[in-house]
Order: structure tokens, then sequence, then C-alpha cells
């Protein structure tokens, strides 16, 4: 597990990443399914809906989701700069010990352990940990850049630089242990948190990974280099102000309601120039989208992430948060960025990178079509589901419907989530066996010159 064979972190770190996208995901299962019969599994006390729903958030987010991002990095960068990782040893022992962490925090949440403040139930000494972990992270990564053979900095290389020397700042604020604060002010620091940790990490390195995938996918260099690093900057700018969106009529200051609502809407620019480089860069090669599993997933990924931050603004205005608030929406919303958008991204560069690390070609097109259709539609059943359910539920509170009335009335779209669920979870067993059995029995790869197109 220590091997300092080249590309051996960025393999480990996906690996194993995979094996946690089925914990987590399955633990969302179970959560889905308790929503719909509350006894579900119901006679552990390791199983109660308070304790597996952080392990599902937690596993999905640092587990599965993390540790792609992390193996995208140790791949990507010494790729681009030309040059081996600065130490696959380090990266390798970073792997281990995330495990180790992660290991650490589903046994602590499943015993009854947590902070109590939603995505950093974790205990303090583990949000230490994931601190550590992170600066090992950035100076392997911060050290490859310093040894490049290659002086021009990709825009890739950019997202994953800023999201190295954010992801400090925005983990630090969240995990303030909630005493030391307390109130309106601690929701605030969490929120700060819950936002930024999605538009400064899972969106940055997701873009990055985009951005090096997309030319590599099409055999076409990126359209605007200059549109790119608009849309690095304008999101670095715009993203660490939206924190207070999401508590629009709460009892923060009004000014702060409307300081998290502005910058929310002007985010519509870093969006539009992701969305004007992919559609400018697939001008002319649409029809390869009809062959290829990986261009369908990225190009799945940029509707989702689009609809994510079309929904998010519109979430944010006032009227329409008195709304869906703490209804089923949110987690139909929730949803949408790191599952459809950003795991899908983490999908494609698996598929794309695994054939050049093993020699051998994805075992399975067909699984590979299984899982992308099963994936698509699980989704969409899931968060339609969660969206109708929402608005429904929304407009009945403000009726004064007796709030009993209003939990049999979403009963059979809470059911119809939980066949979404089912649908997304099963998908990913089509991943992890196709990964699998790439590495047991797949044919022997040979790299296509158009990838050797630089992003």
């Amino acid at each position: 597990m220590l091997s300092n064979a080249e590309h051996s972190a960025a393999k480990n770190f996906w690996y194993t990443a995979i094996g946690w996208l089925l914990i987590s995901m399955l633990a969302g299962l179970v959560v889905a399914f308790k929503q719909v019969w509350p006894e579900f599994m119901g006679g552990s006390e390791y199983l109660t809906y308070g304790r597996v729903r952080p392990i599902h958030t937690n596993g999905v987010l640092l587990a599965w989701l993390s540790m792609v991002n992390v193996g995208c990095m140790f791949y990507i960068v010494p790729k681009l700069l030309r040059t081996k990782l600065w130490s696959e040893k380090l990266g390798n022992f970073t792997c281990v010990l995330w495990n180790l962490g992660i290991t650490a925090g589903v046994v602590i949440l499943a015993t009854g352990y947590s902070t109590g403040v939603e995505y950093a139930e974790l205990p303090l000494w583990l949000d230490i940990l994931v601190a550590v972990l992170a600066i090992l992270v950035a100076v392997n990564v911060f050290m490859t850049i310093k040894n490049r053979k290659e002086q021009q900095l990709y825009v890739s290389i950019w997202y994953f630089v800023g999201s190295l020397i954010w992801l400090p700042g925005v983990w630090i604020v969240g995990n303030v242990p909630a005493p030391l604060v307390g109130g309106a002010i601690q929701a605030n620091m969490n929120w700060f948190y819950g936002h930024n940790v999605l538009g400064l990490w899972f969106t940055t390195v997701g873009i990055g990974t985009m951005y090096y995938l997309l030319p590599k996918l099409t055999g076409k260099p990126i359209y605007s280099h200059k549109l790119s690093l608009i849309g690095f900057w304008t999101i670095g700018t715009f993203y660490v102000w939206n924190g207070p969106h999401h508590l629009v009529n709460s009892p923060i200051p009004f000014w702060l309601q409307k300081a998290g609502i502005i910058p929310s809407i002007l985010l519509i620019i870093p969006v539009w120039t992701v969305l004007a480089n992919v559609i400018g860069t697939m001008k002319g090669q649409w029809h390869q989208v009809r062959d290829n599993v990986n261009l369908k997933f990225l190009m799945t990924a940029m509707i989702f992430y689009l609809m994510a931050c079309l929904q998010g603004p519109f979430q944010a205005l006032m009227s329409v948060s008195a709304v869906i608030k703490y209804t089923h929406w949110v987690p139909g919303h929730a949803h949408m960025a790191p599952f459809g958008a950003f795991s899908f991204i983490g999908f494609i560069m698996i598929y794309f990178a695994v054939p050049r690390i093993s020699g051998k070609e994805i075992y399975s097109k067909v699984a590979q079509n299984w899982h992308y259709y099963l994936s698509v539609v699980g989704f969409l059943v899931f968060a339609f589901s969660m969206w109708i359910a929402g608005v429904m539920q929304g407009f009945a509170w403000m009726d004064g419907l007796p709030f009993m009335e209003t939990v049999n009335m979403t009963r059979p779209f809470v059911a119809v989530r939980a066949v979404g669920g089912t649908l997304m979870i099963v998908a990913q067993f089509f991943f992890a066996w196709n990964i699998f059995m790439t590495l047991k029995a797949g044919r022997h790869y040979e790299v296509d010159k158009s990838e050797l197109v630089s992003a």
C-alpha cells in the first residue's frame, strides 16, 4: 500500500473511494426506506435514522467524493506538468490515513456520538485529522508543481491550487466546536462551511477535472483559456459570500441575509463561463456523444451543474425560501451537485484513467451504459419526487394544515424517492463490478493519439 510506483496513490484513492461510495449510498438507501417504513431495520440501535444519516452524508462527501478529488489531482497534475507526483509514498500514506479516519468516523457515528451540527458531526480529533490530511495532499501537489517541467499552468491547475488553499479555511471555520460560539453566529459559521465546501472544494476540483477531460474526450483544445480563467476568479470572488442564503428568513441580521442573496445571483457568471467553454469546445463534436458513454456522463453533469446553479439563487430569494425551506425540496436540490454533477465527473475520470494506469480496456461497455442510464433515471425520479413533495408541503404549511396531514400527503412521493434511490445504488454496483472486472479480465489497452491534446 505504501508503494512508490507511478500513479499508485491516485489508483488507491480511487479504488477505496469506490468501496466507500457503495457503503455510503447503501446508508442513504436505508435512510430513504426509514422514511417510508420508520421501523425498517429498527431492531438495532446502531441503525437508527439519526445515526445512519450522518454516515451517509459524511461517507459521500468526505470518503467517496473527496477521495475521488484527491485521486484526480494526483493523476492530472503530474500529467499536465510532465513530471511525476512529488511523493507517491506520501500519497499512499495519506490514502491509508484517510481510510482509517473514515472508518473511525463510521464507527463513532454508528455508536451514537455526534456534535449535533449538520455536516460537521465528527469529533474534534477527527476534524484535526482531516485538516492534517488536507495539508499532506497540498504539500504533495504544491511540491509537484514546484518541480514541474511544463511552465504553462493550465486552468485545471489553477482550480486545484485554489481548492487546496481555500479548503483549510472553510474546514476550520465550519468545525469550530459549537459550544465556543453558539446561537445564530454558530449557524452562520456552519453554513459558511456547508455551502463553501461544495463551492470551493467539490465544485472547483470537479470543474478543474472537467477542463482536463473535455479535450481528452473530444480531441479538441478548450474553446477559450481566458474564459476559463474568468470563471476561476469569479467563483473565488463570489462563492465565499453565499452561506447566509441558507439562513434567509431566520434570526440573523437582515443585511446579512441580503448579503447572501446578491452574490448567489452573481454566481451565474462563473457558471456561464464553464458552459460557454463546454459548448464552444463541443462545436462540431456533438455526434461523439451518441457513442461515447464518458461524453454522455460529462454533458449530463454539465446540465445538472447548470440546474443546481439556477436553483440555488432562485431558492435564495426570500419569497421562495419562505415556501420551500425545511421541506422535501431541499434534499432534491442538495443531491444534484454532489451526485448529478461532480460524482458523474468522478465516474468519467476513473473510466478514463483506469485503462491508462492498468493497461486494460474497460471490461464492459454495456455495464458502463447501464451505470449511466440507471444513475440518470434514478436521480431524476428521486429529485422530481422531492421537488413536487416540497412545494406541496411548503404551501400546505403556509395554509396551516395540521403537520401530520402534510406528512401523510407526501408519503407517496417519499416512496417514489426510495425507488429512485434504489436505481441510483444499483447503478453504482454496475460501476464497481465493471472496474473490478477491468482489472481482473480487461483486454489490452493502447492510448489513442487524439488523447495527446493538452487541456
